[in-house]
């Protein structure tokens, strides 16, 4: 018969080494909370690595193979293969933002250095100066403006979600849930660029819903989870809230929809292959809209796109013959020249 009091887990009399007992599970419990925590500064300075290129469009680069790196080693990870392309595509957009504000900066450097050196007298002359038309002056601003945001979205999103996929393959899904809200314990030291939109670390359920499902089996629905946290939890409040950011992707499509020739509207796609833009019948794109008026500051457009780009992306890996050419395609964004 037991006695009384045993139900007690600190009774001295039923447990005369509860004490120690009590400790050493407080230990254990402590240690392995410092171990998730180490464990996540690992894979996050090896991202930090990655990124610590000054130059946004090396940087998009070597992000593009690490995604790319990702699914070639585990094709489970087939939000990393779509995302290999997607930031692929953000390159691309550096790259014409950056054609912009060259051609802009010319201009103005143009016009400085007239200015600085001419007599007063042609300084009088409305014909003198070289040209600096206003036009391509705001459209340089805008672009520096498209520059920036995409160069620090494109850098946050890899450091959040990179070391997910890591620490997932190394530990597998329970050691995961168990550690992922230490994660935040980060906070403060590691590189963050949004820390001023975005707490870094916040567990989010649509990670865990994600990696469950990659987990089971279920790609789709893992392509899909983790598309919504990318989309909505990151990018969402540090772009896409952004007044002006908004403002100009609006600005992009309307042009681009009606084919007001500004020669800076860029079609809003996604090309599922390493270069900028592919063409023919069966070329491997998916577009954003074709209406002028469509928003990919909405939230819902948005996955509606990624979504449509992510059924794609699978279709062309279920085809035979597609399937190595999109193998192929991110096997060169894996090893760029």
């Amino acid at each position: 018969m037991a006695r009384q009091g045993c139900e007690n887990p600190r009774c001295p009399i039923c447990y005369p080494n509860w004490k120690e007992e009590e400790a050493a599970a407080k230990k254990r419990a402590e240690d392995d909370k410092q171990d998730c925590i180490d464990c996540w500064r690992f894979y996050q300075k090896q991202a930090e690595a990655i990124v610590a290129v000054d130059d946004p469009i090396a940087r998009n680069r070597r992000i593009n193979a690490a995604y790319a790196q990702s699914w070639l080693d585990d094709h489970r990870f087939q939000w990393a293969g779509l995302a290999a392309f997607a930031s692929k595509q953000v390159g691309c957009g550096l790259l014409n933002a950056a054609e912009l504000i060259h051609k802009s900066n010319q201009q103005r450097n143009a016009y400085q250095q007239w200015e600085r050196q001419s007599s007063p007298l042609e300084r009088l002359s409305p014909y003198g100066s070289p040209r600096m038309p206003v036009p391509d002056q705001a459209t340089g601003e805008g672009a520096t403006k498209v520059y920036q945001m995409l160069a620090k979205g494109n850098t946050a999103l890899f450091l959040d979600i990179w070391p997910l996929h890591m620490f997932y393959k190394r530990f597998g899904l329970q050691r995961f849930k168990r550690c992922l809200k230490e994660r935040a314990a980060l906070r403060g030291s590691v590189v963050w660029p949004i820390a001023d939109k975005v707490p870094f670390g916040e567990p989010q359920l649509e990670t865990v819903q994600g990696f469950e499902a990659i987990d089971a089996g279920n790609i789709t629905k893992g392509v899909e989870r983790l598309a919504w946290h990318e989309q909505v939890n990151i990018l969402q409040p540090a772009m896409y809230n952004d007044p002006m950011f908004a403002m100009l992707m609006r600005a992009n499509q309307f042009a681009w929809a009606l084919n007001i020739p500004t020669s800076s509207a860029r079609e809003i796609q996604l090309t599922l292959a390493n270069q900028c833009t592919v063409t023919g019948a069966n070329a491997q794109i998916e577009i954003f809209s074709k209406q002028p008026l469509a928003n990919l500051a909405d939230p819902g457009q948005r996955m509606a796109f990624v979504m449509r780009a992510a059924q794609r992306f699978d279709d062309l890996l279920r085809n035979p013959t597609e399937k190595h050419m999109v193998e192929n395609s991110i096997f060169l964004v894996a090893h760029p020249r």
